[in-house]
């Protein structure tokens, strides 16, 4: 063989195994895109109901603990003292807030910001109402008015704000 025939010879070999690695790169990178995409799948599959769940309970907290709601079932008229009736109110809303607290994980970073700030305007106003309203001055139910007109005078419902902000997000995970 002459010197020129080894040199086709080899660019011949060179250009097959060129092709040969080309088409093992592109299925290799292709089994590996479908391999993320069964992952992705499988993670999805896992945590959209953990993120429903979460989301969900984050609703039923924002619905329990709305002064509208929150008032009539902790029933102020069975309360003798005023401290003591807002003392219920701080710890059943606490209470309930650390209960979900473990479920921020499952939830967008807006809608637990949403549910946080509902929960701190909450704590605030009732706070603002106390110092406001003594309660050695003044009836467990003439405070819940004095709370319930300031609450009212709020331009926005913080909890109605979270909880729109949670039915966006239920919305966006339903609809993929």
């Amino acid at each position: 063989m002459t010197e020129t025939s080894w040199v086709a010879l080899l660019i011949v070999a060179l250009s097959g195994l060129l092709s040969v690695s080309a088409v093992l790169v592109f299925f290799w990178r292709r089994e590996i895109e479908e391999r993320r995409r069964a992952l992705r799948q499988q993670v999805l599959q896992t945590t959209l109901p953990l993120r429903l769940q979460a989301l969900e309970r984050a609703a039923l907290f924002l619905e329990r603990n709305d002064p509208n709601n929150l008032l009539p079932r902790i029933a102020p008229h069975t309360f003798q003292r005023t401290s003591d009736l807002v003392q219920a109110l701080f710890q059943l809303v606490q209470d309930e807030y650390l209960h979900n607290a473990a479920y921020q994980i499952y939830m967008g970073p807006q809608v637990w910001y949403a549910l946080r700030t509902a929960k701190n305007t909450l704590l605030q106003m009732l706070q603002t109402t106390l110092s406001e309203h003594p309660p050695q001055q003044t009836p467990p139910l003439v405070w819940v008015e004095c709370f319930k007109e300031k609450w009212r005078a709020q331009p926005t419902d913080p909890f109605q704000a979270a909880l729109a902000y949670t039915h966006r997000e239920i919305q966006r995970l339903v609809e993929g």
